[in-house]
C-alpha cells in the first residue's frame, strides 16, 4: 500500500486526461558507470517463441510464445530482472520517496494535468536517485542505476506490472477478472491472450485497482466499489472494488484507445469501408442527415462515429454528450458535456448528472449537430425530439441488426414511438469478423450493412459487404437522401452520386499516398469545403 500513500501525496490536485501515454523515457534516467542493456532468453522447453518486440528499451520486451502441446499462445512480459542489491535498494528509496516527496505546488490551477505531475515526480525521484548513489559510492560497484529507477517510475506513476501492456501498441483490451486469474488481453495481431503477470493476493489485486481509481482521479472504496473512468491517454477504465460485487475479488478492465484516432481514411486503407461509403457518408453529415452507429461490444462502433464525425463542416457547431470522454474532434465549436455520478449514500442520487440531463441541456446550446456516445435509455427519447426539431445527430447503440435496433428503440427504457423510427434517416452496422489472411485467421473490423429508414417497417439496404471476396456492394441509385440533398440543392440524382464520386475520389487519394492522420484528413475536408475544385486539381482530378 506504500505507493497508494505516495499517489495520495501526489495527487492531491484534480488530474487531466492527456493525449501522453508515455509515463516516462529512458532519456530521464542519470548516467552510470554499467551500461544499461537487456535481451530476454527463452528456457522453458514447453513452449516456442513465435515473435518477440521491445516495450520499453531496454527494460520490457514482449515475448508471444506456443504451447507444443496444445497450440495455446501466452503473451509473456519479459523484465530485467534485478539483482537482490539493486531489489535492497530499491526497497529503501522507496521508503525514502513517501517521507520525503511533497504535493505538487506548481500551480494555483485545480485542474493541474497528469503531465506536469509526473514531471515533477521524475525530477524528485531522480534528485533522490542521484544523492543515494553518491552516498554509497564505491560500495554499490555494478549496480545498474539506469534500471532500478525504471522500477521506481514504473511502480510510482506508472502502472506497475501493467506497465509494459500499456505501452504496447498492439493491446487493444487488458483485464483481471480476480485474485490468482492470469491478465488477459486482446492482441491486434494474435486476439485474446492471457499473460503471465498475476495477482496472487487481495493485497496485491487491491492495491493495483486503487492505483488506477488514483490515476483516473476517481474514488472506489467498499462503500462505492464499482468505478468507470478514463486513465491517461483516454484510455478507458472500469473496476470492481474487493470482493463486494465480485466473487473473485477485484477486477478490471481497461479499454485502450489510441493516442490518435483512426481516421475515415484508415478505415478505408483496413477495409473496413470503401471509399464510395465514406464519400456518401461524407455528404449526409454535410446536409446534417441524422444517422446510428449499431454493432456489439468491441465491434468498433465509437471508432466509426468518431471517424464520420471528422467529415462535418467545420464551421458547424457540435455538442458531445458521453458517459466517458472518448470522442476526439478537430473543430473548433465544440462543446464536450460528460455524465456524472452520484455518490450518496442514501440512493437519492444527489448531485448525479445523466446522459438525459446533458441531451437536455445540450438544446440551449443551440447546436448544429447532437453527438450522443451510446444511447441506452430515456436520453434516447429527447434525441430524436431534437432531430424533430431541425438538430443534426449522430449516435451509437448495441444491436445486431436493423430489426433489432428497432426493437430497443421502442421498448422500455428508450420507449421510441414507431412513428418517430424514420426521424433516424440511417443505420450502419459494423462487425467484427474473422477471416483468413496468408494462412491464418484475423480479427477484421467491416461495415456490413448500411440502411436508409424510410419508414417503421421500411429500410433500404444501399450498401453491403460481400464475405467471400471481402468487398463491398453500394447501390446510390436508390437513396432517397440523395435524392432529397439534390431537391434541396437545385441538382439530379446523377448530380449528387457524381458528388459522392468526388469525395470517394479525395479519400482514396489520401489513403493511396499514406495521408491517413486524422488531422490531415480533417485539413483536406476543411480545404474541399472552401475550394472543392482546388482540392480536387491538387490530387490529379477524378475521373468520373
Amino acid at each position: 500500500m506504500k505507493i497508494i500513500n505516495i499517489l495520495n501525496t501526489l495527487f492531491r490536485s484534480k488530474t487531466s486526461k492527456t493525449e501522453n501515454t508515455q509515463t516516462y523515457t529512458t532519456s530521464a534516467i542519470e548516467d552510470s558507470s554499467v551500461k544499461s542493456s537487456y535481451e530476454p532468453e527463452m528456457t522453458n522447453s514447453e513452449y516456442i517463441e513465435i515473435n518477440r518486440y521491445k516495450l520499453i528499451d531496454p527494460w520490457a520486451w514482449a515475448l508471444i510464445l506456443e504451447s507444443k502441446s496444445t497450440g495455446e499462445r501466452v503473451y509473456y512480459v519479459s523484465e530485467a530482472p534485478m539483482s537482490d542489491l539493486e531489489k535492497s535498494i530499491y526497497g529503501r528509496i522507496m521508503k525514502i520517496i513517501e517521507w520525503e516527496i511533497k504535493p505538487y505546488k506548481g500551480g494555483k490551477d485545480s485542474s493541474i494535468s497528469y503531465d506536469l505531475i509526473r514531471e515533477y515526480f521524475i525530477d524528485q525521484v531522480r534528485r533522490i536517485v542521484r544523492v543515494y548513489s553518491i552516498k554509497l559510492g564505491a560500495v554499490t560497484r555494478g549496480v545498474d542505476w539506469h534500471k532500478i529507477l525504471y522500477y521506481l517510475l514504473r511502480d510510482t506513476v506508472g502502472y506497475g506490472p501493467l506497465e509494459p501492456l500499456m505501452r504496447d501498441p498492439y493491446i487493444e483490451d487488458i483485464s483481471c477478472d480476480g485474485v490468482g486469474k492470469p491478465v488477459y488481453i486482446w492482441h491486434q495481431m494474435y486476439e485474446s491472450m492471457p499473460t503471465n503477470i498475476r495477482f496472487n493476493s487481495d493485497e496485491e489485486l487491491d492495491s493495483i485497482v486503487l492505483k488506477l481509481a488514483h490515476i483516473a482521479g476517481k474514488h472506489i472504496s467498499v462503500a462505492f466499489p464499482i468505478v468507470d473512468a478514463i486513465l491517461p491517454g483516454g484510455h478507458r477504465l472500469a473496476a470492481t472494488f474487493k470482493r463486494e460485487i465480485s466473487v473473485g475479488g477485484s477486477s478490471f478492465t481497461i479499454r485502450k484507445f489510441r493516442e490518435k484516432p483512426l481516421s475515415i481514411v484508415d478505415l478505408i486503407i483496413q477495409r473496413s469501408i470503401n471509399s464510395l461509403i465514406a464519400g456518401y457518408l461524407w455528404l449526409l453529415v454535410e446536409y446534417k442527415m441524422p444517422g446510428i452507429i449499431m454493432g456489439v461490444t468491441g465491434s468498433g462502433k465509437t471508432t466509426m462515429l468518431n471517424a464520420i464525425a471528422t467529415l462535418l463542416r467545420p464551421n458547424i457547431k457540435v455538442v458531445t454528450i458521453e458517459d466517458t470522454p472518448e470522442l476526439r474532434l478537430t473543430l473548433e465549436n465544440w462543446v464536450q458535456l460528460v455524465s456524472r455520478p452520484s455518490y450518496s449514500l442514501t440512493g437519492s442520487k444527489i448531485g448525479e448528472v445523466t446522459l438525459y440531463d446533458l441531451v437536455k441541456v445540450s438544446l440551449r446550446y443551440r447546436p448544429d449537430v447532437i453527438i450522443v456516445g451510446e444511447i441506452r435509455g430515456e436520453e434516447a427519447y429527447v434525441l430524436f425530439q431534437a432531430i424533430a426539431t431541425g438538430h443534426g445527430g449522430l449516435t451509437t447503440a448495441h444491436a445486431e441488426s436493423i430489426y433489432a435496433l428497432v426493437r430497443r428503440l421502442t421498448s422500455p427504457p428508450m420507449n421510441i414511438p414507431q412513428n418517430y423510427i424514420p426521424l433516424m434517416k440511417w443505420a450502419l452496422l459494423v462487425k467484427r469478423i474473422v477471416l483468413a489472411r496468408e494462412g491464418k485467421l484475423s480479427v477484421y473490423r467491416r461495415v456490413s450493412n448500411i440502411w436508409e429508414i424510410r419508414g417503421p417497417n421500411d429500410y433500404e439496404n444501399i450498401a453491403v459487404w460481400d464475405p467471400p471476396i471481402d468487398s463491398h456492394r453500394v447501390n446510390l441509385s436508390n437513396s432517397n437522401l440523395l435524392r432529397d440533398i439534390a431537391q434541396q440543392t437545385g441538382l439530379s440524382l446523377n448530380d449528387a452520386i457524381d458528388e459522392v464520386k468526388r469525395r470517394a475520389y479525395v479519400l482514396e487519394q489520401l489513403a493511396l499516398r499514406g495521408e491517413r492522420d486524422y488531422r490531415r484528413v480533417a485539413e483536406v475536408v476543411y480545404m474541399y469545403y472552401i475550394n472543392p475544385d482546388r482540392v480536387l486539381s491538387s490530387l490529379g482530378g477524378p475521373e468520373i
